[in-house]
């Protein structure tokens, strides 16, 4: 349902001030005849209804060790860091979790995303890559091949 205050006061008022009809109003602005009955109905849009009280019921004794996990792995450099695999594989194996990844994977990934580090994990990555090419640079007959390990292990049959 519609939340602009502005557009909800301006369509009430077509309606019930001018006279125009709820189908002419929802054709005009492209709004469901059955939204313009709920604006219709209220003076101001209705607040959003809480979400559901505990979203993750069988991680919920775990958010706190996840949460150390992910303090923990903000301060290790990035080759270090453990990844979201690690962290359901740790939760799973100490503390006898026995939900399944994609809870873990739902509640980490919002709760690892830092606004205010928008460029340090590309950052990271792109050096981590950089230091991964200057490993995998040989030497073989003169040339020299730049090309990651599992781009050359297609080239030799290995999968």
């Amino acid at each position: 349902m519609y939340r602009d205050v502005v557009q909800w006061s301006k369509i009430r008022h077509r309606i019930l001030v001018q006279g125009r009809s709820i189908r002419r109003v929802a054709s005009e602005k492209g709004i469901d005849p059955k939204t313009i009955r709920k604006m219709l109905d209220h003076a101001l849009p209705q607040p959003r209804m809480a979400g559901r009280a505990n979203r993750y019921p069988k991680l919920g004794p775990h958010t706190a060790s996840i949460r150390r996990l992910l303090r923990e792995n903000a301060t290790l450099p990035p080759e270090a860091r453990l990844s979201i695999k690690d962290i359901y594989e740790r939760v799973r194996d100490e503390e006898g979790f026995r939900g399944g990844y994609s809870t873990v994977s739902d509640y980490v990934r919002p709760a690892a995303r830092d606004e205010d580090c928008i460029w340090e994990q590309p950052y990271d990555l792109q050096i981590s890559l950089e230091k991964k090419r200057k490993t995998c640079r040989t030497t073989n007959e003169g040339l020299t091949h730049s090309a990651p390990p599992c781009a050359r292990r297609k080239d030799i049959g290995v999968k």
